[in-house]
C-alpha cells in the first residue's frame, strides 16, 4: 500500500500544472477520431493516455490557489469516498462512453452535444463542489470545448459530413448540396 501513497504524493502535486488541466479536454479529439475509424486498440491507448495525462508535466513552481483548491477537493472525494464521488465517476465513465458511442455510429451533432455537455457538466460540478475556486476550470475546458467545436465542424465541412443528430448511415456517403 506504500507503493500506491508514495505513487500518489509523487502525483498528486504534477496535477497542479495548468498544461494537465489544458491536454486533457483535447484527448477527444483523438478518441473521436479512433471511433470513428473503429480502431480500438488506438482508443485503448489514447484512454489510458488521457487518465495518465495528470502526472506528465512536472511540479509547477508557483501553484494558482483556486487550482489548488479544486485538487483539495478532489483530493478529499477519493481519499474519503462518498455517493459524490462514485456519482462523479460514474458520469465520467457515461461521458466517455456516450463519446464513443456518438462517433463510433457517426453522429458528429450527437459528439458535439456529448463533448460540449460533458464539459460544461464538469466546470458546473466543480463550481458545486468547490466553489469560486471552481471557476478555475473554465479557461481550460471552455478553451477545450472551443477547439473541439472549431475541429469537428471544420472537419465535417471539408468532407461534405453532416452535423446532424442522426449519422451518417453505414456504407452511406454524405452528398453535399450545390450552393449557387
Amino acid at each position: 500500500m506504500d507503493l500506491i501513497a508514495d505513487f500518489a504524493a509523487w502525483a498528486w502535486p504534477r496535477h497542479l500544472n495548468p498544461l494537465s488541466w489544458y491536454i486533457r479536454p483535447l484527448f477527444f479529439l483523438p478518441i473521436a477520431y479512433f471511433c470513428w475509424t473503429r480502431r480500438p486498440p488506438a482508443l485503448f491507448l489514447t484512454i489510458a493516455a488521457m487518465l495518465s495525462s495528470f502526472f506528465w508535466f512536472p511540479e509547477p513552481e508557483e501553484t494558482d490557489p483556486a487550482m489548488a483548491g479544486v485538487l483539495a477537493m478532489e483530493e478529499r472525494l477519493f481519499t474519503d469516498p462518498t455517493w459524490v464521488t462514485w456519482t462523479s465517476l460514474a458520469l465520467i465513465l457515461l461521458l466517455i462512453g456516450g463519446l464513443c458511442a456518438a462517433f463510433w455510429y457517426r453522429s458528429l451533432g450527437w459528439g458535439l452535444l456529448v463533448i460540449n455537455g460533458g464539459l460544461l457538466a464538469k466546470i458546473a460540478w466543480t463550481v458545486a463542489n468547490s466553489g469560486s475556486d471552481g471557476l478555475a476550470t473554465l479557461l481550460p475546458l471552455g478553451s477545450g470545448m472551443v477547439v473541439m467545436t472549431a475541429v469537428v465542424v471544420l472537419v465535417a465541412r471539408r468532407r461534405g459530413l453532416p452535423l446532424s443528430l442522426t449519422g451518417a448511415r453505414r456504407g452511406e456517403r454524405p452528398t453535399r448540396t450545390a450552393t449557387r
